[in-house]
């Protein structure tokens, strides 16, 4: 009997389990075992690895997993990192029902006593990370042309070989200082191995292989990605994660899920190691005196306080700007007790070094967990933008894609100063995006976070085998969540169903009103809501990182269809706020969202920008990360033509605004647009900007807090491909303004542009256009057009036009 099959009876179930043993007894004596029962070719696998959360072998083991997953499945891995003793949470079930995988395995250390599996589960028991690495070669393959092999205790080595061997659909193998495993030995040979490709440090072991096959040492992950890029490997995407975060992180182990989405990706790992500071605050005393000599009169009290700091102590003393709300730094440098020249004034957002260390500051009682005047970030964004650079070099230029596996304490995000006259920071990765000189980001960048290992792998899986979980109950039905009601347009336009909309009279009674009760509804919609079978939902309310405003929260068990969520509401991905994480954003991309793009400060009227370039990427069949960037970029050309580059309300906007999540996932559009979107055409020194062929007036939900439009009607026009400039008004709302963006990529410089028809005002641009330049030689100009007006009272069109055309002058 095969000891691998489903079993159906409990006398099945004993020989199963004393087979299962006699497989792990036969490899620790270095006798080969018995051939294990492989996938189905075409079916679906899925591979559950014990994990537990302290570092362990099974680790390295669940990293030689991720390219067994990836042959199983023909590219797309389902891996789950299950937490000790192995439970499956339901999460995880509800994963594998909507999966369906024909095939189960589970890779786990041998139980203390004979103990059988669930029922359509395979066992994989092994003891050691060589003898699971075994395990899953002899049972994923049956020859191979390569493997690739890395030590088994050097974890960042093992995340960059575990990518680069899913690439390669290769076995991962493991092999350390003294050399390679008999057991490994036999294993190279069954496949029938040609070459033995040795990531990081084995010498001993690339020395005893090359006397049979063809070696490939490469010393670490630098060496990898200029490997690939001579061996012309494709690489589109970079996963970049921690190898610290086994131990030094608040979540550990997240990047587990990085070799996962890199290979599957067309990608490879960059590991960061990085020691972190992440906003770690100092608090102080309010001086009843005046400010210390030095530093500037205060309008509060100034408050004093020490930064320690590699075991040096540096005396700080923060004071409030006179007739305005900002704070200002002096810190005492040099050790002498006073505040000299170079020690301040400094502001948020400043990086000053500390005993050899370069840190960005937060000052404000608010800007992260609890209370502190100064907050430290280590390493600063331009440092790791440094080592992101130093790759894409390596590589021969950056990718398309950057996934940032990790939450801030494993890699940080950029501490932004915000607007003159503000007390708060702006948390971004938007630095990071960016590859070049000039100000447009170059990365389509997503960040990954998790609640925990198993939930990192569970989202990776969700994403990479999303087209396998599309199932009529939830594809294609969309959802609005309470003030948001006007993009349901452009989701009908590419053949979605038009939204349902949650909203307050939709969330189940707690408490029951009744006579002299108020009642209380619950915060968030329940299992049964259309609502938790969406493919896409939009949201506005007002929110925080507990929930998402009366739609979602952090603590909720509702399961959902794979679900890519936006919002307009405030603070949604603050990630400065809470000591362990705990967020609503992680807790959706646990419970089945594939994607989350949102504010990490209070969201402004001029989001709307942002908001819409991302449907209309993705809309268009963009990736996520591609959509983020693209409407970031919008953006910057707003905040270029505007001259908000030092501060400014598109500014803030630019850098609260985040995507978590793989930024290479796309979700399915079920059509092609039924009705044109806007586009730009380029013929013969003539850029020609075309209107979308309909224009959909919406009546928008008004929210509560505008109070002078209770009852009555307000609307917004909307177009597939534009965008509005968002803004509050005098008469108690936000007032838009619709916009297209026109762009040319060329290898030659333009020397002027000019508009060749004459619109009727307030149509046509402003005379103005920005510049992005590319690694290739070639650049892009952007400007902004504005093809329509609209009377939002009325809900009428103004005035439009269907095309602009613009004469290009260049200028060689």
């Amino acid at each position: 009997m095969n000891p691998t099959r489903s079993f159906q009876s409990k006398a099945a179930h004993r020989v199963a389990s004393l087979l299962v043993v006699g497989l792990l007894a036969a490899s620790c004596v270095g006798v080969r075992p018995p051939a294990v029962e492989r996938p189905a070719p075409g079916g679906r696998t899925a591979i559950l690895v014990h994990v537990p959360a302290e570092p362990s072998w099974h680790d390295f083991a669940c990293l030689a997993a991720v390219p067994a997953a990836v042959k199983a499945n023909g590219g797309t891995p389902a891996l789950i990192a299950l937490p000790e003793p192995g439970a499956i949470p339901r999460e995880v079930e509800d994963y594998l029902r909507r999966y369906k995988p024909q095939a189960v395995y589970r890779l786990a250390a041998p139980p203390p006593k004979a103990e059988v599996a669930p029922t359509g589960h395979r066992m994989l028991p092994a003891d050691s990370a060589d003898a699971a690495a075994c395990l899953l070669a002899r049972t994923f393959w049956t020859d191979s042309n390569a493997v690739v092999l890395c030590p088994p205790d050097d974890y960042s080595t093992a995340l960059v070989a575990s990518a680069l061997a899913g690439r390669l659909q290769a076995p991962l193998l493991f092999a350390g200082p003294s050399g390679i495993p008999p057991a490994t030995r036999r294993c190279i040979r069954e496949l029938g191995a040609k070459e033995a490709i040795v990531v990081g440090k084995a010498p001993k072991a690339a020395a005893a292989l090359a006397r049979r096959l063809r070696v490939v040492e490469l010393a670490d992950a630098h060496a990898v990605l200029a490997w690939a890029r001579d061996r012309k490997l494709p690489v589109r995407y970079l996963a970049a994660a921690n190898p610290r975060d086994r131990t030094a992180t608040v979540v550990r182990k997240l990047s587990l899920a990085a070799p996962m989405l890199a290979a599957a990706r067309q990608g490879l790992v960059l590991p960061l190691d990085l020691e972190v500071l992440w906003k770690k605050g100092f608090d102080g005393k309010e001086c009843p005196e005046d400010a210390p000599p030095g530093t500037p009169e205060s309008k509060k009290p100034p408050r004093k306080g020490t930064l320690a700091v590699g075991g040096r102590q540096f005396l700080y003393t923060v004071t409030t700007g006179k007739g305005t709300l900002y704070l200002l730094a002096h810190i005492d440098l040099d050790g002498d007790g006073r505040f000299g020249k170079g020690e301040g004034p400094f502001r948020t957002g400043d990086v000053v070094t500390l005993a050899g260390t370069r840190c960005s500051l937060a000052l404000g009682r608010r800007n992260g967990v609890g209370q502190a005047d100064v907050r430290l970030t280590t390493p600063v964004a331009d440092e790791i933008v440094g080592r992101l650079r130093a790759a894409y070099a390596a590589l021969g230029g950056p990718p398309d894609h950057l996934c940032i596996v990790g939450f801030p304490d494993a890699i940080p995000m950029a501490v932004v100063q915000d607007n003159p006259g503000s007390k708060q920071d702006l948390p971004s990765d938007f630095p990071l995006a960016n590859a070049d000189a000039d100000p447009f980001a170059e990365l389509a960048l997503g960040r990954v976070i998790a609640e925990d290992a198993c939930f990192a792998t569970l989202y990776a899986s969700r994403v990479l085998t999303y087209a396998d979980l599309l199932d009529p109950s939830w594809f294609p039905r969309t959802a609005y969540g309470r003030w948001e009601n006007t993009y349901g347009p452009l989701f009908e336009n590419v053949g979605f169903q038009p939204p349902f909309h949650h909203d307050v009279q939709h969330l189940k009674w707690k408490v029951a009103p009744a006579p002299g009760v108020k009642g209380k509804r619950a915060r968030g919609f329940d299992q049964d809501s259309p609502a938790a079978r969406s493919a896409l939902l939009t949201h506005m309310a007002h929110s925080w990182w507990k929930d998402l405003g009366q739609t979602y929260t952090w603590d909720s068990t509702v399961l959902l269809a794979p679900v890519l969520v936006e919002s307009g509401g405030c603070l949604t991905t603050a990630l400065d706020r809470e000591p362990d994480f705990r967020s609503v954003v992680a807790r959706l991309l646990r419970n089945g969202a594939v994607g989350y793009t949102g504010n990490a400060r209070p969201g402004i009227a001029y989001q709307e920008q942002l908001r819409a370039e991302f449907w209309n990427g993705v809309l268009g069949g963009l990736t996520i990360g591609q959509a983020h960037r693209r409407a970031a970029n919008s953006n910057l050309v707003t905040m270029l033509e505007t001259g908000q580059l030092g501060g400014g309300p598109n500014r803030y906007q630019l850098h609260i605004r985040g995507l978590f999540g793989d930024p290479g996932f796309a979700p399915r559009i079920p059509s092609p647009p039924k009705s044109p979107p806007a586009h730009t055409k380029v013929t013969d020194g003539l850029v020609s900007v075309h209107a979308p062929v309909a224009w959909w007036p919406v009546r928008i939900r008004v929210p509560e807090d505008w109070k002078k439009w209770k009852d009555k009607d307000l609307y917004v026009v909307r177009g597939a491909g534009t965008y509005p400039h968002r803004h509050w008004v005098g008469g108690g709302y936000d007032k838009e303004e619709t916009y297209v963006n026109a762009e040319l990529r060329t290898a030659r410089k333009v020397k002027a542009i000019e508009q060749v028809q004459t619109p009727p005002k307030p149509l046509g641009w402003a005379g103005k256009y920005a510049v992005d330049e590319h690694g290739d030689g070639t650049r892009t100009y952007h400007w902004r057009v504005r093809l329509i007006d609209f009377d939002q009272a009325k809900g009428t069109i103004l005035s439009k036009i269907d095309r602009l055309d613009y004469r290009i002058q260049f200028a060689d």
